[in-house]
Protein backbone atom coordinates (compact mmCIF):
# COMPACT_ATOMS: atom_id res chain seq x y z
CA UNK A 1 0.00 0.00 0.00
CA UNK A 2 0.96 3.38 -0.99
CA UNK A 3 0.77 6.49 1.52
CA UNK A 4 1.31 10.01 0.23
CA UNK A 5 1.17 13.27 1.35
CA UNK A 6 1.59 15.83 -1.42
CA UNK A 7 -0.13 16.77 -4.77
CA UNK A 8 3.15 15.79 -6.24
CA UNK A 9 3.33 12.07 -5.25
CA UNK A 10 -0.12 11.70 -5.74
CA UNK A 11 -0.12 12.62 -9.48
CA UNK A 12 2.67 11.08 -10.61
CA UNK A 13 1.59 7.78 -9.29
CA UNK A 14 -1.64 8.20 -10.61
CA UNK A 15 0.12 9.51 -13.72
CA UNK A 16 1.45 5.92 -13.89
CA UNK A 17 -1.63 4.07 -13.54
CA UNK A 18 -3.21 5.59 -15.97
CA UNK A 19 -0.19 5.18 -18.64
CA UNK A 20 -0.23 1.42 -17.74
CA UNK A 21 -3.54 1.52 -18.83
CA UNK A 22 -5.36 0.83 -14.94
CA UNK A 23 -9.15 2.69 -14.02
CA UNK A 24 -8.92 4.51 -10.86
CA UNK A 25 -11.20 4.44 -8.06
CA UNK A 26 -11.68 7.16 -5.36
CA UNK A 27 -12.97 7.11 -1.62
CA UNK A 28 -13.05 10.13 0.10
CA UNK A 29 -13.33 10.35 3.59
CA UNK A 30 -12.67 11.92 6.68
CA UNK A 31 -11.01 9.11 8.59
CA UNK A 32 -11.84 7.02 11.19
CA UNK A 33 -13.07 4.59 8.95
CA UNK A 34 -15.68 1.84 10.09
CA UNK A 35 -16.69 -1.25 7.96
CA UNK A 36 -19.05 1.08 6.06
CA UNK A 37 -16.29 2.73 4.57
CA UNK A 38 -14.54 -0.52 3.80
CA UNK A 39 -17.65 -1.59 1.78
CA UNK A 40 -16.78 1.46 -0.85
CA UNK A 41 -13.28 0.24 -1.11
CA UNK A 42 -15.02 -3.48 -1.36
CA UNK A 43 -16.74 -1.85 -4.21
CA UNK A 44 -14.19 0.09 -5.74
CA UNK A 45 -11.94 -2.99 -5.57
CA UNK A 46 -14.76 -5.06 -8.04
CA UNK A 47 -14.86 -2.40 -10.20
CA UNK A 48 -11.75 -1.28 -11.15
CA UNK A 49 -7.95 -1.86 -11.38
CA UNK A 50 -6.22 0.65 -8.43
CA UNK A 51 -8.20 2.26 -5.17
CA UNK A 52 -7.58 5.38 -4.00
CA UNK A 53 -8.66 6.32 -0.37
CA UNK A 54 -8.14 9.87 1.18
CA UNK A 55 -8.36 10.36 4.89
CA UNK A 56 -8.94 14.33 5.17
CA UNK A 57 -11.05 16.26 7.45
CA UNK A 58 -12.20 18.57 6.19
CA UNK A 59 -12.65 21.98 7.64
CA UNK A 60 -15.27 24.40 4.99
CA UNK A 61 -17.74 22.10 5.65
CA UNK A 62 -18.28 22.39 9.17
CA UNK A 63 -20.69 25.12 9.65
CA UNK A 64 -20.01 24.26 13.50
CA UNK A 65 -16.24 24.98 14.47
CA UNK A 66 -16.40 23.03 17.37
CA UNK A 67 -17.53 20.03 15.81
CA UNK A 68 -14.95 20.38 13.48
CA UNK A 69 -12.17 20.36 16.82
CA UNK A 70 -14.43 16.87 17.87
CA UNK A 71 -14.47 15.38 14.88
CA UNK A 72 -12.72 11.48 15.95
CA UNK A 73 -9.07 10.93 14.19
CA UNK A 74 -7.18 7.68 14.56
CA UNK A 75 -4.59 7.99 11.44
CA UNK A 76 -2.74 5.00 12.62
CA UNK A 77 -5.68 2.75 13.17
CA UNK A 78 -7.14 3.92 9.42
CA UNK A 79 -4.11 3.11 7.75
CA UNK A 80 -4.04 -0.39 9.43
CA UNK A 81 -7.47 -0.57 8.14
CA UNK A 82 -6.44 0.45 4.69
CA UNK A 83 -4.15 -1.97 4.37
CA UNK A 84 -5.72 -4.47 5.59
CA UNK A 85 -8.48 -3.87 2.83
CA UNK A 86 -5.74 -3.89 0.09
CA UNK A 87 -6.61 0.21 -0.82
CA UNK A 88 -3.86 1.05 -3.29
CA UNK A 89 -2.53 4.53 -2.63
CA UNK A 90 -3.77 6.65 0.76
CA UNK A 91 -3.91 10.44 0.42
CA UNK A 92 -3.27 11.71 4.06
CA UNK A 93 -2.97 15.23 2.86
CA UNK A 94 -2.42 18.25 5.34
CA UNK A 95 -4.97 21.30 5.07
CA UNK A 96 -2.27 23.45 4.12
CA UNK A 97 -2.00 20.85 0.87
CA UNK A 98 -5.99 21.21 0.06
CA UNK A 99 -5.98 24.56 0.98
CA UNK A 100 -2.51 27.01 0.20
CA UNK A 101 -4.29 30.05 -0.50
CA UNK A 102 -6.53 30.53 2.55
CA UNK A 103 -6.97 34.23 1.84
CA UNK A 104 -9.14 33.00 -1.36
CA UNK A 105 -11.50 30.28 -2.44
CA UNK A 106 -14.24 29.74 -4.43
CA UNK A 107 -17.92 28.69 -3.90
CA UNK A 108 -20.26 26.48 -5.58
CA UNK A 109 -24.04 26.03 -4.30
CA UNK A 110 -27.11 23.89 -5.92
CA UNK A 111 -30.19 26.14 -4.99
CA UNK A 112 -32.73 22.96 -5.41
CA UNK A 113 -30.99 20.22 -4.06
CA UNK A 114 -29.63 22.23 -1.05
CA UNK A 115 -33.37 23.39 -0.03
CA UNK A 116 -34.30 20.63 2.07
CA UNK A 117 -32.64 18.41 4.48
CA UNK A 118 -28.60 19.22 5.65
CA UNK A 119 -28.85 21.86 3.38
CA UNK A 120 -31.67 23.55 5.02
CA UNK A 121 -30.33 23.38 8.99
CA UNK A 122 -26.25 23.13 7.97
CA UNK A 123 -25.89 26.10 6.12
CA UNK A 124 -22.67 26.18 4.30
CA UNK A 125 -21.79 22.63 4.53
CA UNK A 126 -22.51 21.86 0.91
CA UNK A 127 -20.14 24.67 -0.58
CA UNK A 128 -17.47 23.09 1.40
CA UNK A 129 -18.55 19.34 0.44
CA UNK A 130 -18.34 20.44 -2.72
CA UNK A 131 -15.31 22.66 -3.06
CA UNK A 132 -12.95 19.31 -1.28
CA UNK A 133 -14.70 16.75 -3.26
CA UNK A 134 -13.99 18.55 -7.01
CA UNK A 135 -10.60 19.12 -5.51
CA UNK A 136 -9.96 15.85 -5.09
CA UNK A 137 -11.50 14.91 -8.63
CA UNK A 138 -9.25 17.43 -10.39
CA UNK A 139 -5.86 15.85 -8.53
CA UNK A 140 -6.90 11.66 -8.21
CA UNK A 141 -8.69 11.82 -11.33
CA UNK A 142 -10.86 8.69 -11.12
CA UNK A 143 -12.72 6.86 -13.65
CA UNK A 144 -15.41 5.97 -10.51
CA UNK A 145 -16.28 7.72 -7.09
CA UNK A 146 -17.92 5.96 -4.66
CA UNK A 147 -20.25 7.65 -1.94
CA UNK A 148 -22.49 6.23 0.96
CA UNK A 149 -26.11 6.59 0.26
CA UNK A 150 -26.20 7.38 4.60
CA UNK A 151 -25.63 10.78 3.22
CA UNK A 152 -28.41 10.73 0.79
CA UNK A 153 -28.26 14.28 -0.24
CA UNK A 154 -24.82 14.60 -0.49
CA UNK A 155 -24.64 11.85 -2.80
CA UNK A 156 -27.37 13.40 -5.05
CA UNK A 157 -25.37 17.12 -4.75
CA UNK A 158 -22.11 14.97 -5.75
CA UNK A 159 -23.96 12.98 -8.76
CA UNK A 160 -25.03 16.42 -9.87
CA UNK A 161 -22.38 18.55 -9.59
CA UNK A 162 -20.33 15.98 -11.69
CA UNK A 163 -23.00 16.00 -14.54
CA UNK A 164 -22.99 20.51 -14.63
CA UNK A 165 -18.82 20.50 -14.74
CA UNK A 166 -18.71 17.69 -16.59
CA UNK A 167 -16.16 15.60 -14.63
CA UNK A 168 -14.98 12.56 -16.74
CA UNK A 169 -16.48 10.39 -13.72
CA UNK A 170 -18.96 8.25 -12.76
CA UNK A 171 -20.42 8.41 -9.18
CA UNK A 172 -21.21 4.98 -7.80
CA UNK A 173 -23.62 5.09 -4.58
CA UNK A 174 -23.58 2.31 -2.26
CA UNK A 175 -25.76 0.82 -0.13
CA UNK A 176 -25.74 1.81 3.84
CA UNK A 177 -24.04 -0.52 6.01
CA UNK A 178 -26.01 -0.94 9.68
CA UNK A 179 -25.02 -2.14 13.20
CA UNK A 180 -26.83 -5.73 13.95
CA UNK A 181 -29.63 -3.18 15.62
CA UNK A 182 -30.39 -1.23 12.61
CA UNK A 183 -28.35 1.57 13.42
CA UNK A 184 -26.73 3.06 10.60
CA UNK A 185 -22.56 2.49 11.35
CA UNK A 186 -21.40 6.40 11.53
CA UNK A 187 -17.33 7.38 12.72
CA UNK A 188 -19.84 9.82 14.99
CA UNK A 189 -21.21 6.99 16.49
CA UNK A 190 -18.25 6.48 18.85
CA UNK A 191 -19.13 9.86 20.59
CA UNK A 192 -22.60 8.28 22.10
CA UNK A 193 -22.19 7.06 25.41
CA UNK A 194 -23.49 3.55 26.60
CA UNK A 195 -27.24 4.91 27.37
CA UNK A 196 -27.29 7.39 23.99
CA UNK A 197 -26.36 4.44 21.88
CA UNK A 198 -29.17 2.32 23.57
CA UNK A 199 -31.49 5.66 22.31
CA UNK A 200 -30.47 5.88 19.33
CA UNK A 201 -31.81 2.28 18.39
CA UNK A 202 -34.87 4.62 17.84
CA UNK A 203 -33.92 6.00 14.89
CA UNK A 204 -34.14 2.44 12.69
CA UNK A 205 -37.25 1.70 15.18
CA UNK A 206 -38.37 4.43 13.56
CA UNK A 207 -38.20 3.26 10.26
CA UNK A 208 -39.80 -0.08 11.14
CA UNK A 209 -42.41 2.22 12.18
CA UNK A 210 -43.10 4.18 9.11
CA UNK A 211 -42.94 0.92 6.76
CA UNK A 212 -46.03 -0.48 9.29
CA UNK A 213 -47.96 2.71 8.83
CA UNK A 214 -47.43 2.80 5.14
CA UNK A 215 -48.29 -0.98 4.75
CA UNK A 216 -51.39 -0.22 7.18
CA UNK A 217 -52.70 2.31 4.13
CA UNK A 218 -51.88 5.65 6.51
CA UNK A 219 -52.64 8.31 3.62
CA UNK A 220 -52.57 11.77 5.68
CA UNK A 221 -49.07 13.04 5.39
CA UNK A 222 -49.07 14.96 8.23
CA UNK A 223 -50.17 12.86 10.59
CA UNK A 224 -47.73 10.55 9.16
CA UNK A 225 -45.00 12.59 10.35
CA UNK A 226 -46.18 13.29 13.52
CA UNK A 227 -46.47 9.98 14.67
CA UNK A 228 -42.88 9.41 13.72
CA UNK A 229 -41.41 12.70 15.77
CA UNK A 230 -43.65 11.66 18.44
CA UNK A 231 -41.85 8.07 18.75
CA UNK A 232 -38.49 9.65 18.22
CA UNK A 233 -39.25 12.33 20.81
CA UNK A 234 -40.03 9.16 23.49
CA UNK A 235 -36.45 9.13 24.06
CA UNK A 236 -34.65 10.75 26.57
CA UNK A 237 -32.25 14.12 25.58
CA UNK A 238 -33.57 13.43 21.48
CA UNK A 239 -34.03 16.78 19.24
CA UNK A 240 -35.14 16.14 16.08
CA UNK A 241 -33.06 18.52 13.68
CA UNK A 242 -35.51 17.42 10.98
CA UNK A 243 -37.83 14.88 9.77
CA UNK A 244 -38.59 15.15 6.24
CA UNK A 245 -40.38 13.03 3.28
CA UNK A 246 -38.64 14.45 -0.05
CA UNK A 247 -38.78 13.48 -3.81
CA UNK A 248 -35.59 11.06 -4.35
CA UNK A 249 -34.69 12.78 -7.61
CA UNK A 250 -35.06 16.68 -6.85
CA UNK A 251 -35.23 16.39 -2.71
CA UNK A 252 -38.07 18.49 -2.66
CA UNK A 253 -40.34 17.97 -0.31
CA UNK A 254 -43.65 15.88 -1.34
CA UNK A 255 -47.15 17.07 -0.59
CA UNK A 256 -48.77 13.59 -0.40
CA UNK A 257 -47.67 9.67 0.50
CA UNK A 258 -47.53 8.26 -3.13
CA UNK A 259 -45.07 7.34 -5.22
CA UNK A 260 -41.10 6.98 -4.26
CA UNK A 261 -40.72 9.03 -0.83
CA UNK A 262 -37.22 9.52 1.02
CA UNK A 263 -38.17 9.63 4.29
CA UNK A 264 -34.72 11.80 5.75
CA UNK A 265 -33.54 12.33 9.50
CA UNK A 266 -31.26 14.03 11.55
CA UNK A 267 -31.10 13.30 15.50
CA UNK A 268 -29.51 15.15 17.97
CA UNK A 269 -28.96 12.46 20.91
CA UNK A 270 -26.78 14.22 23.56
CA UNK A 271 -24.82 16.13 21.64
CA UNK A 272 -24.24 13.80 18.68
CA UNK A 273 -25.84 14.84 15.29
CA UNK A 274 -27.22 11.17 13.23
CA UNK A 275 -28.41 10.80 10.08
CA UNK A 276 -30.29 8.47 8.09
CA UNK A 277 -32.84 7.81 5.53
CA UNK A 278 -34.66 5.13 3.73
CA UNK A 279 -36.60 5.65 0.34
CA UNK A 280 -40.45 3.96 -0.02
CA UNK A 281 -42.23 2.81 -2.88
CA UNK A 282 -45.92 3.44 -2.61
CA UNK A 283 -48.03 1.75 -2.46
CA UNK A 284 -46.46 -1.28 0.11
CA UNK A 285 -47.71 -4.39 -0.31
Amino acid sequence: MIVVRTVEELKSQISLWKKEGNSVGFVPTMGYLHEGHISLVERSKKQTDKTVLSLFVNPTQFNDPEDYLKYPVNIDGDLEKCKTASVDLVFLPSKEVMYPKTESTITMTQSLLQTNLCGRTRPGHFEGVMLVVSKFFHLVEPNFAFFGLKDYQQFRIIEEMVSLLNFPLQVIGVETLREPDGLAMSSRNVRLSEKERETAKLIPRMYSLAEKLLKDGEKNLSNFKEILRDFLLTGQDVKIDYLETVDPGNLQEKLALEGKILLAVAVFVGKTRLIDNRIFTLPIS
